[in-house]
């Protein structure tokens, strides 16, 4: 998927339309294909490192082939918030799968996060079947196994969530529309901004 198509764009828009400040994210220093495994990440808390590389593990990569990655496609955020810093991520349902649930499974307790984290389990709960059967038989290079595209997404949805804390200052803010309402989901999301 383009970053121009998925549900971030309209929700964009909508959110824009009412005035708040909110952009397009774009590549960073400490967000890249190399994972927990990257120069800058290893100034994060070992706790933070740690639980990283059990939530890459346990979705059965490959430590070797993740610190071999090119850095030519870094994971991207959704959307950023101008005033704040704060990454916004636009989730769909290809991001609550039975792989995200097991990675959520992995976070450190007292972890600061922008979204709640027991009703992004039940999403997953409710949609993880319908998403499971999304880029089922993908693979990626770290994630050499069939449903590996699947377990890159959670492990990705992971470093942004367990990593913005320490690199912005600020967690990052999930909207989750597995149905694909777009409305409701910009309007939760001014809601977060309202209240950070």
């Amino acid at each position: 998927m383009s970053r121009s198509s998925g549900l971030h764009v309209p929700v964009l828009e909508l959110v824009r339309a009412q005035g708040v400040d909110v952009v397009l994210g774009r590549s960073l220093e400490w967000l890249t294909g190399r994972g927990h495994l990257a120069d800058a990440v290893q100034a994060a808390p070992t706790q933070v490192r740690e639980a990283l590389a059990r939530v890459h593990q346990l979705l059965g990569g490959s430590a070797d082939l993740l610190g071999a990655k090119r850095l030519g496609n870094p994971p991207t955020p959704d959307l950023v918030h101008v005033p704040t810093g704060t990454l916004i991520e636009v989730d769909e349902v290809q991001h609550f799968t039975t792989a995200r649930l097991a990675s959520l499974q992995q976070y450190p307790d007292g972890a600061p996060l922008g979204f709640d984290l027991e009703a992004y389990r039940e999403l997953c709960d409710v949609w993880r079947v319908k998403a499971d059967r999304a880029f089922k038989h993908r693979v990626s290079a770290d994630f050499p196994q069939s449903g590996g595209r699947q377990a890159q997404r959670a492990y990705n949805d992971a470093l942004r969530d367990l990593l913005a804390p320490m690199f912005t200052g600020r967690p990052v803010i999930r909207i989750g529309i597995p149905d694909r309402d777009v409305e409701r989901g910009a309007a939760e999301l001014v809601k977060a901004l309202r209240t950070e």
